[in-house]
């Protein structure tokens, strides 16, 4: 029986005797959470997984993360219940750890409803006491893939100076759980920033946030003021090209801290 390109889309159909049938062959593209024993929710974007049907309806899953390893499972067994299609077998994954590539056993299960809405799992419970990677279909949510520490160097100008550079600093943005960040800066330089619940979102391919807050600053010696600002960033899905900008209009008519992968130019350059 030839299905109809509908089918393979919806995941899920009826033949012309009016039994269920199961297409779910195609390429989904979303994201991955991984847990395990040493950590929880460690996401990777931009991640895609093959599905191909055999000939005798199982399906063929193959998954290769530039993060995780390479998954192959040959022979998962499709069922229908509803608009839900259900995929569960086992295989192998290879996976590096500490520079060397082993082979693990894993197990998959998905349920699919069609292209752009699908859960997967893929278990391999002899790494890190047990992991599971989770993907599923669409962007990865902002706060989320933002979580992490930035370290580089910042960046410093105002009406006094430009490109007061330090190096060795670190901001760290920590998911709240509702969709928004916990902003901390702390330097020895600039003062102690701290944003309870900055604001994460997905902006032309990148991942942005921007929040408002205190920070506790010195000024010649004298004891420290509160002082407001904004803070702004933005980053790519690999966390290694972004940009996180501090903003205290009041202080030497107007300061602009921003911290910058890397270490500061040299003089000069």
């Amino acid at each position: 029986m030839m299905l109809s390109v509908a089918a393979l889309m919806m995941g899920c159909d009826k033949d012309e005797n009016g039994s269920k049938t199961v297409d779910f062959a195609g390429s989904y593209n979303g994201y991955t959470l991984a847990n395990c024993n040493y950590f929880q929710n460690m996401i990777s974007a931009d991640e895609t997984v093959v599905i191909t049907k055999n000939t005798d309806g199982t399906a063929s899953i193959s998954f290769t993360s530039a993060t995780w390893g390479e998954f192959t499972i040959t022979d998962a067994q499709a069922s229908v219940s509803g608009d839900v299609c259900s995929l569960s077998g086992s295989g192998k994954t290879q996976m590096g750890m500490g520079g060397n590539t082993s082979t693990y056993d894993c197990t998959f299960t998905a349920e699919i409803k069609s292209q752009t809405d699908a859960r997967m799992e893929f278990k391999i419970p002899a790494v890190m006491g047990g992991m599971t990677l989770t993907f599923q279909t669409g962007d990865a949510p902002a706060d989320l893939l933002l979580a992490g520490t930035y370290e580089g160097y910042t960046d410093a100008d105002c009406a006094m100076f430009q490109n007061r550079y330090t190096d060795d600093e670190s901001v760290t943005l920590t998911a709240n759980g509702d969709g928004t960040l916990k902003v901390v800066f702390e330097s020895a330089t600039w003062g102690n920033f701290q944003v309870a619940a900055a604001t994460a979102a997905k902006k032309e391919g990148a991942y942005t946030f921007s929040g408002s807050g205190k920070v506790a600053m010195g000024m010649g010696g004298g004891p420290a003021t509160d002082y407001d600002f904004t803070v702004s960033g933005s980053t790519n899905a690999a966390k290694d090209d972004y940009s996180i900008v501090f903003k205290v209009p009041a202080v030497m008519g107007g300061l602009t801290v921003t911290l910058l992968p890397g270490t500061a130019p040299v003089a000069g350059e």
